[in-house]
């Protein structure tokens, strides 16, 4: 009888066991998800915040008076199309007048963002850099938007204005390019102050919602950046419903990233498991006898099962890193290096350059007129435009060189140990390869082109003075008519 009380114990034992290890599952993935969602968070912020600082910058360098000029209006429309998930920008003076807008040439004068909070701080404190702006409603369009903000500081460090730069909270398809979270998972941005940025799925009135008092923001994130904690049992803040808590604090951003798993998918195959086992414990009874027997033999196959699990575990922990890395290195939709990618092994190589005096070219390209083609055909033609645009760059390039998706239509590619002619060459066999092309929509064949900027490592102090110089080439090659390739000559004033 002891025995048989022992066994039974056993049993149970071993299904409160499989709740623990379901619970550490699900924790696991949902971090894993979380370390996934971060890093592509944190590469887009950083493009958008990149193309905000270098207009803040440029503006500063030529004063008040250009904030309303028409080179500036364009320069901030061309931004908006070709910055995935920008919804507008807009430039306000010192006095919170908007004189500048994406949405209209000459902004809003009638206006005023004076008593916006990032106005206030960027106003008092120009040096603190980029201020991420929580869900606000749009004066201009109405929309509820998620915003960047810099300063605009002129000669002598005083204060022109300041540059924003918004993005609509539906704009990051957080779920995109996941591995499959159990269902009605939920995923959130919030600032590291607990303010709501984003949600999948989107619910409206919670975003800018204020969580510093949730146990998470209050207790959790201040012991670990990262980990993992269950809601109260009557369910989340949020939606009200329970759920394990994933979570990680970004590096580079003042950001926290979580998933929510429901309580209940975690614990289903549990529940499952104690009414499966309520049987095999009957059926234990009935033929204990003949178990008794085969104590010592299943004793050695548990021994020799645990160890096949234990390598099957590693294979498949193995498997799941080389997927995550490999979403975390490549663009979805064509399949060649997304942009995080790209600048790292761009700066790697630009060390190297550098360290061993060795040419460095670098290319950037942007797909002519792009949006008429989005709006005209739609979304499916403009990604296979872009398929076709990957496919035949691919072909112009060697296998040392690097091609990567910067965002939207702009692409980016990596030259190693070529000089100025070598990659002006390069660039313009692109372009004619592109232009000559075979894009197909509705039956009927439509022109591709693609406009280019070259630059090459000539004393560039650092890697985003060497991008700049190649965006600058691009941007001229885009006023100069489309459809060309311009070179950007080096700095006569290089920084040392």
């Amino acid at each position: 009888m002891v025995v048989l009380t022992a066994a039974i114990l056993a049993t149970f034992a071993l299904l409160a066991w499989r709740d623990i290890e379901n619970r550490y599952a699900a924790a696991r993935q949902g971090l894993d998800t979380t370390w996934f969602i971060g890093r592509n968070v944190a590469e887009r912020f950083h493009h958008i915040d990149r193309e905000l600082d270098a207009l803040a910058q440029a503006l500063g360098e030529s004063g008040a008076e250009s904030l309303g000029r028409h080179e500036t209006w364009e320069r901030m429309a061309h931004i908006v199309r070709s910055t995935p998930h920008v919804r507008s920008m807009g430039l306000s003076d010192a006095l919170g007048r908007i004189v500048q807008s994406s949405e209209k040439e000459g902004g809003y004068p009638g206006i005023s963002v004076a008593d916006r909070e990032y106005q206030r701080r960027l106003l008092a404190d120009p040096g603190q850099g980029v201020v991420i702006i929580p869900p606000f409603k749009s004066r201009i369009h109405g929309e509820l938007v998620v915003g960047l903000a810099r300063a605009i500081r002129g000669r002598g460090g005083r204060v022109l204005g300041t540059a924003v730069i918004t993005v609509a909270p539906s704009a990051f398809d957080l779920f995109a390019s996941l591995p499959n979270l159990p269902r009605d998972s939920a995923i959130a941005i919030h600032r590291r102050d607990g303010i709501n940025l984003f949600r999948a799925p989107v619910l409206a009135e919670q975003l800018g919602q204020d969580l510093s008092g949730t146990t998470l923001f209050a207790k959790a994130l201040p012991e670990s950046p990262s980990g993992y904690l269950f809601t109260p049992p009557k369910g989340s803040v949020v939606d009200g419903t329970a759920r394990l808590l994933a979570y990680r604090a970004l590096d580079e951003w003042p950001l926290v990233v979580v998933v929510g798993i429901r309580k209940d998918e975690i614990t289903a195959g549990w529940l499952h498991d104690w009414g499966r086992n309520g049987v095999l414990v009957g059926m234990a009874l009935i033929g204990f006898s003949w178990l008794a027997l085969a104590v010592q033999r299943q004793a050695t196959g548990r021994l020799e099962a645990e160890l096949r699990f234990s390598r099957q575990e590693l294979v498949t922990r193995a498997k799941v890193e080389s997927e995550l890395r490999h979403w975390a290195s490549t663009d979805p939709l064509t399949g060649i290096a997304n942009r995080r990618f790209f600048i790292e092994s761009l700066d790697r190589e630009f060390e190297r350059a550098q360290r061993y005096g060795r040419p460095l070219g670098v290319l950037v390209l942007d797909v002519d007129l792009f949006k008429s083609v989005n709006d005209r055909f739609g979304h499916a033609a403009g990604d296979e435009a872009l398929k076709i645009i990957t496919r035949v760059s691919v072909d112009c390039l060697r296998e040392s060189d690097l091609l990567g998706r910067l965002g939207g239509e702009e692409f980016g590619v990596l030259l190693p140990e070529t000089g100025l002619a070598g990659t002006s060459e390069t660039a313009e066999r692109l372009r004619a390869a592109v232009a000559a092309a075979t894009f197909i929509v509705d039956g009927e064949a439509r022109p591709l082109s693609v406009s280019i900027g070259c630059a090459v490592l000539d004393g560039d102090a650092d890697l985003d003075r060497l991008l700049a110089r190649a965006d600058k080439a691009l941007y001229r090659a885009k006023a100069g008519g489309r459809n060309q390739v311009t070179v950007e000559p080096p700095d006569p004033h290089p920084p040392h």
